[in-house]
């Protein structure tokens, strides 16, 4: 295998790990994939692709919860996807420069979402009271699905605490829309940026092999370890990757 095989292995196995341990493994896919070479938005692409197979398994197992409310997911899905379709093309036609820019802020606003976690959800509540949260949700779920299709890290608890507000479910309900969610949206962003030219195939591959590796890994090792640690965890590495950003 040649070095970059190996790196972008790497990648895929770090951010399986992650995956497991908190999600959000973009965040960490993303600058493995800078660090090889390949041009920011190339890599931001390729990460997407490449994390998109691993959603689908996820969304399937929680398919029977689902069933119950599949008008309202319906209804709550289809701003979501058209902001994913908006925010791909959005990257597809970003200058170098711009994307670089503000590549410090997104990974923040990543770093935040995975930190705050379920606070998330009491924070809308909070913000949008009564009638007024079926209408922010909408929005946000639009602004969700942009974000998504342009970066997408940390995408799954912005996902989670929307749904968990607006649809007042159990947890286990709104993660398995947040699943849903998650494959759909990446599924409608996937489309254009494969078609676009920007994603490395090869680099695509090696993470999704290495990822699968990483979350079989990742599940054993953190199966005992506390939920908040490990966010905490998976947050604070991923402040010191937005400062290295910033001050580079």
């Amino acid at each position: 295998m040649t070095p970059d095989i190996w790196l972008f292995l790497g990648a895929g196995l770090v951010g399986g790990l992650v995956n497991a341990a908190a999600g959000g493994a973009k965040l960490f896919v993303f600058p493995l994939l800078l660090a090889t070479g390949l041009p920011p938005i190339a890599a931001n692409a390729t990460g997407t692709v490449a994390v998109w197979p691993a959603q689908l398994p996820a969304a399937w197992v929680y398919r029977r919860e689902l069933v119950a409310h599949g008008r309202r997911l319906v209804r709550q899905m289809l701003p979501a996807l058209a902001g994913a379709l908006i925010g791909a093309l959005l990257l597809i036609g970003s200058p170098e420069g711009t994307f670089l820019a503000i590549i410090p802020v997104l990974l923040l606003l990543a770093v935040t979402a995975i930190l705050l976690g379920p606070k998330l959800a009491d924070l809308m509540r909070r913000t949008f009271p009564g009638k007024r949260l079926e209408t922010a949700a909408g929005v946000l779920l639009f602004f969700c699905g942009l974000y998504g299709g342009y970066f997408g890290a940390g995408l799954g608890f912005m996902l989670l605490a929307v749904l968990s507000a607006a649809g007042d479910d159990t947890l286990g309900r709104a993660n398995a829309a947040k699943n849903l969610f998650a494959f759909g949206l990446n599924t409608v962003a996937v489309v254009p940026l494969a078609l676009s030219g920007l994603v490395d195939w090869i680099a695509a591959a090696g993470v999704v092999a290495g990822g699968l590796a990483g979350g079989y890994l990742g599940a054993h090792i953190t199966r005992h370890l506390p939920e908040r640690l490990m966010r905490v965890g998976v947050a604070g590495l991923g402040l010191v990757l937005t400062l290295s950003f910033l001050f580079r």
